[in-house]
């Protein structure tokens, strides 16, 4: 049986360590960069034989996703017609992906075992600088984003202060993780660049170097990002584990409803 404290890179990456120099060092250089530029990218954090377990355990899940196709605004919000027709909130993407929820997977999967790992969330803790919780939610806490030929993720940003993705496969072409960072803050929008953003501009953008096997922390509340199309026969799949700021946190009936095509409030 595959143990949780296997499933990743330890000789790199000592998570449960925490009174060594090393796992202090670690948190430290995280923290910084996520502070300074909003990324933290945990490179080779999960290796090859794992990733080759989970991208068999998503292939035999794949079947029962959800598939969710959306025309959106950058915050998920609906239509403002008393905005003018050119204003960058009334300016729509298309989203395009199937989701497997938290509920549809064994609990003896290595992403279930991963998200599931305390020495992770003391981490990602340290890191943050505040403590985690695993989200309540049943189908959101963990989910496997899966994208094949065509499909793509807008320009959008986060609900939460902070996305934690895990890239299992990507795909053979496409399928970039692009940004603009910062490009607003907790009070206020720069709707000038975000037009400019839409409208095809790519002053400001970002392809972030995320390969399979990196663990991604990403503050997206306050940077734009997309996955660009996917091109090609190999799927892209990316884990995003779902961690909140307190405890018993669930999305609503609508909200899972739209994103998983039905209800599970656990």
């Amino acid at each position: 049986m595959l143990g949780a404290e296997n499933i990743i890179n330890k000789e790199k990456y000592p998570l449960d360590q925490p009174k060594t120099d090393v796992w202090k060092t670690l948190a430290e250089n995280c923290k910084s960069s996520f502070q300074q530029s909003g990324v933290a990218i945990l490179k080779n954090f999960v290796q090859q034989p794992i990733l080759d377990r989970m991208i068999t355990e998503t292939d035999s899940t794949i079947h029962r996703s959800h598939f969710c196709k959306d025309n959106h605004n950058v915050f998920f919000e609906d239509d403002d017609n008393t905005l003018p027709a050119d204003h960058p909130l009334r300016m729509r993407q298309d989203t395009s992906l199937n989701s497997i929820p938290h509920d549809l997977m064994n609990p003896q999967d290595a992403l279930h075992l991963l998200y599931n790992w305390d020495p992770l969330i003391r981490f990602l803790s340290k890191v943050l600088g505040y403590k985690l919780f695993r989200m309540a939610d049943p189908m959101a806490a963990l989910t496997v984003n899966c994208m094949g030929v065509g499909q793509n993720h807008g320009w959008h940003y986060d609900e939460s202060q902070v996305t934690i993705t895990l890239l299992i496969q990507r795909p053979d072409e496409g399928g970039l993780f692009q940004t603009i960072p910062d490009l607003r803050t907790k009070d206020t929008d720069d709707y000038s660049k975000l037009s400019s953003v839409l409208k095809g501009s790519d002053a400001g953008v970002v392809t972030l170097d995320v390969e399979p096997g990196d663990l991604l922390l990403f503050a997206g509340f306050y940077s734009l990002h997309r996955v660009t199309p996917i091109k090609g026969h190999t799927t892209r799949y990316v884990g995003t584990l779902c961690y909140k700021d307190r405890p018993n946190v669930m999305n609503s009936p609508e909200v899972q409803k739209l994103f998983y095509g039905r209800v599970n409030q656990g």
